[in-house]
């Protein structure tokens, strides 16, 4: 759930309106300067264009059939008595409300559309109270429907079913393609079953804020705004902020193979609460936000493991520029590629201030199409890997309380997370600050990397984060990256005929993730 809104709750006041003011001003102006009108009942009922998003996932599902790489998985976990009725009557009106959520994706005269179905959504109830272990068999059973790829054209990509662990316990799986939710749409979801749930268990209809804008509405919108001299400015600054040397590839333990693959494997860890405490320190210190302290850390330890002097990394933006958007549910992140320069033999707060830098510029230009900006960077498209960046960072900094809801009497409802054992990149760094702990997960891709690479790489972004902490001066060439030297030695001692020992990380801040997990 990490977008902008994560990285807002960590800012200060100012921080916050500085960035704000950016996205909204990028989003532009009032109705009368030229910008296309964002109104509810654009588009016929019924039908829509596939907005920017959805047009790039669906791409990618064509080239990747049958790999369930974008499908967004939750668990809504209830513990206390429940009306599973009620919940279930719930479901139907939050699905009702939104028609992304019962659209599929189909071809219409050449075009990519958002088709809207009547149908109800199925919440099969499966009781699993007899089997030997429930718990464990609901953890099975939503790792089964996570993994299971969807048809997008078939039916809307909307995966429901609701699991009976015991008498007190429930977990409702939510298993959706990312065409039709992004991570701050599950918050909206979230609280608008609570409110629904609650009604229904008071025998009344749900009492829920108007739904005024529909997806396929920004969706419209989104088509008439990027257009003509709106979308090339737009490009060409993105192309000015890219500009500069490519960066080195990243030395993966294999090579790549014909086709792009997403077998995943995933290392989580817990950096503790001093770092925690560092980052926070630091970026007050430079007036930055923990997301850049965060991101300059990774960018350094990528570069030292591909000898480059600059990082492209992969960063979801919310793409809700307009205060309107914050209550339509729908794909509207944009991941978008962050170049941090580090040539010059910088210090460590000089970096983490081009990474800020390079995280406010990308906010203010977070509405460009990927697969514009793709074709207008890299023309010469790779089959193997994404067009833009091969690494990404997100940082899932949500105020607290917004993963869990309570739905009165004495029952609560959790969300969490589901991974189901694929990868979009070659690694995806997932960090959780607050004030008490750094925690995360580093996804990777198995076909490329080994676990031993996986720690070594995250092993070294603990001790870099702890650098710049402790001395921000530092300056880059005098930063200790373990894991990167060691690589390096060894890929010397291959060159030169020698043995090379494999590669394991001296001290291991990450440990194997279980299939249940956050």
């Amino acid at each position: 759930m990490g977008t902008l809104m994560g990285r807002l709750a960590a800012m200060s006041e100012e921080d916050r309106a500085r960035v704000l003011a950016k996205v909204r001003g990028a989003a532009g102006g009032p109705a009368g300067t030229g910008e296309p009108r964002l109104a509810p009942g654009a588009c016929p009922a019924g039908r829509g264009p596939a907005s920017f998003v959805q047009e790039q996932l669906w791409f990618v599902s064509q080239l990747a059939q049958g790999v369930p790489a974008y499908n967004v998985s939750f668990a809504f976990h209830l513990t206390g008595p429940l009306d599973a009725d009620a919940l279930l009557a719930a479901v139907r009106d939050v699905v009702r409300r939104h028609d992304v959520l019962r659209s599929r994706l189909v071809l219409a005269d050449g075009r990519l559309v958002q088709e809207v179905t009547d149908a109800d959504p199925r919440v099969p109830v499966r009781d699993l109270t007899g089997a030997p272990d429930p718990q464990r068999a609901a953890q099975e059973r939503v790792a089964a429907l996570s993994r299971t790829a969807f048809d997008l054209a078939a039916r809307p990509p909307l995966r429901l079913e609701l699991l009976r662990i015991s008498p007190t316990r429930h977990a409702l799986a939510w298993i959706a393609h990312h065409t039709l939710v992004d991570g701050w749409s599950f918050g909206i979801l979230l609280t608008e079953l609570a409110g629904a749930y609650r009604a229904r268990c008071a025998g009344r209809e749900p009492d829920l804020p108007e739904v005024r804008l529909q997806f396929r509405d920004v969706a419209h919108w989104q088509r008439e705004r990027m257009t003509g001299p709106t979308l090339d400015r737009l490009l060409d600054r993105w192309q000015r902020r890219l500009a500069g040397p490519a960066p080195a590839e990243l030395p993966t333990d294999r090579p790549r193979g014909a086709a792009q693959t997403f077998r995943g494997g995933m290392l989580r860890f817990d950096f503790g609460a001093d770092a925690a405490a560092g980052v926070a320190a630091v970026a007050d210190r430079l007036r930055v936000t923990p997301f850049a302290v965060l991101l300059g850390a990774y960018a350094l330890v990528v570069a030292a493991y591909a000898g480059s002097d600059a990082a492209v990394v992969g960063a979801p933006l919310a793409g809700r520029g307009r205060p309107e958007l914050d209550a339509v549910v729908g794909p509207f992140s944009n991941t978008l590629p962050l170049r941090v320069d580090l040539s010059g033999d910088p210090t460590g707060a000089e970096v983490l201030t081009r990474a800020n830098d390079a995280m406010l510029d990308a906010v203010s230009g977070q509405d460009v199409p990927f697969s514009r900006l793709a074709d207008a960077v890299r023309g010469d498209r790779d089959a193997r890997r994404n067009p833009l960046f091969d690494v990404l960072f997100n940082l899932g900094n949500l105020p607290p309380g917004s993963d869990r809801a309570d739905l009165g009497g004495q029952t609560r409802l959790e969300v969490r997370g589901c991974p189901n054992g694929t990868v979009r990149l070659d690694l995806e760094l997932t960090a959780e600050h607050t004030p008490q702990a750094l925690t995360g997960r580093l996804e990777y891709n198995a076909d490329l990397f080994d676990e031993a690479t996986a720690g070594a790489l995250l092993d070294d972004v603990r001790l870099v984060v702890g650098q710049l902490a402790a001395d921000p001066t530092t300056r880059r060439s005098a930063l200790e990256v373990p894991g990167a030297r060691r690589r390096r030695l060894a890929a010397a001692a291959r060159a030169a005929g020698g043995d090379a020992a494999p590669l394991r990380p001296a001290r291991t801040a990450a440990r194997r993730t279980r299939a249940w997990s956050r």
